[in-house]
């Protein structure tokens, strides 16, 4: 029997400069399924300096368009081309391509999260405003259509779209359970550590405000800052303005052997954002022996389990954050027993398992 082919729309590819967890869970996923029973071709943006057209671990890459107007450029491609594919999954990320209005093929449709309301904290108000009203859109246009949520809290937002919870399925992201490892000794004095990029809604800045406070409960307790981002040199100046340039570094754009390293020698990895679909780096840090205190919001609260796995904080309170931090770090006993649990629950989450997973959605979405 034939593959059955199917058409993965994205805004970016893994290739992309700025891919991040999106691409990364997506590619991950899907390369492990291609070739048996599936062959799938993803679309994404041009990239200059990448070929329009090439294949990625055994996938095709097709780019067209260009990134700020590819939701237009992916829209007439799906109808164009739409007869040649059994299926096509459209990742909703942001903002939507409207496949319900142009294809009549089966359709699937990711969503890592909707950002909601949260993209006024990170948008100028006009570019924020659009991005709202086409995720609103959603419930519009794309009722009776099945879905795939990256998690619990994901699902969520999706049923307050007006999707029917019977049409939504929750597909975890992997790990590399392999690769992740703990490969360095914790730092004394402690180090707590943040990896992403630096953007406003990723929330660093939370935990710059907090170092003044850290450093009197933690005396030579140090931040390391991992990523790069637009977001960079108000951090760098929030860091100056609050005098606490001597415990916290930026580390820059990181290799992941020294991201690796880094999560290893931190007694914490802090995951501050304000909107995350799961949380990947949580694994990624429990994985190498170190818990996340992570802002209790979707996404961050499906990845970090409270008091089994990791610590939740709210973000009004940072006087909570910083006593917990503190607690935890010198209770040495509670810590290691949290450590364990995050690593065996991390374990279990291989991308082998999860792409099984997402075989079973495909298969029963193609009936």
């Amino acid at each position: 029997m034939a593959n059955k082919k199917v058409l993965l729309i994205n805004w970016r590819d893994i290739k992309n400069p700025e891919a991040g967890g999106a691409e990364l869970y997506f590619h991950e996923l899907f390369k492990r399924i291609n070739g048996n029973g599936y062959d799938i071709t993803v679309l994404a943006h041009k990239v200059p300096g990448l070929p329009d057209e090439e294949v990625v671990d055994g996938m095709r890459t097709v780019r067209i368009g260009s990134k700020f107007l590819f939701n237009y450029s992916a829209f007439f491609y799906a109808r164009k081309h739409q007869k040649e594919y059994d299926l096509i999954v459209e990742d909703l990320n942001k903002i939507p391509f409207f496949t319900p209005l142009c294809t009549r093929t089966k359709r699937l449709h990711m969503v890592m999260h909707f950002f909601r309301k949260s993209i006024f904290r990170e948008a100028f108000f006009p570019i924020a405003l659009y991005v709202y009203l086409m995720e609103r859109s959603v419930a519009l246009f794309y009722k009776n259509e099945p879905f795939l949520a990256i998690s619990d809290s994901t699902a969520d937002e999706i049923r307050d779209m007006g999707i029917k919870a019977r049409d939504i399925a929750v597909v975890e992201p992997g790990i590399d359970t392999e690769y992740f490892k703990p490969t360095q000794p914790k730092a004394d004095p402690p180090v707590i550590s943040y990896v992403g990029r630096l953007m406003k809604y990723k929330n660093a800045q939370f935990i710059i405000n907090a170092m003044p406070r850290l450093k009197q409960l933690v005396p030579g307790i140090v931040l390391e800052v991992a990523g790069g981002g637009d977001y960079r040199g108000e951090l760098e100046k929030l860091v100056k303005d609050l005098g606490v340039a001597d415990a916290v570094k930026f580390l820059g754009r990181v290799s992941e052997d020294e991201k690796r390293d880094l999560l290893s020698r931190s007694s914490l990895f802090i995951n501050p954002s304000f909107k995350e679909g799961w949380g990947i780096n949580n694994i990624e840090a429990n994985l190498c022996g170190t818990i996340s205190v992570s802002n209790n919001v979707a996404g961050l609260k499906d990845s970090v389990i409270d008091g089994v796995t990791g610590i939740l904080y709210e973000n009004d309170d940072p006087e909570g954050f910083c006593q917990k931090v503190a607690a935890v770090i010198r209770d040495k006993d509670r810590l290691a027993t949290l450590e364990k649990n995050a690593k065996e629950r991390a374990l279990s989450m291989s991308w082998d398992a999860m792409a099984e997973k997402m075989r079973n959605v495909l298969d029963k979405v193609m009936g």
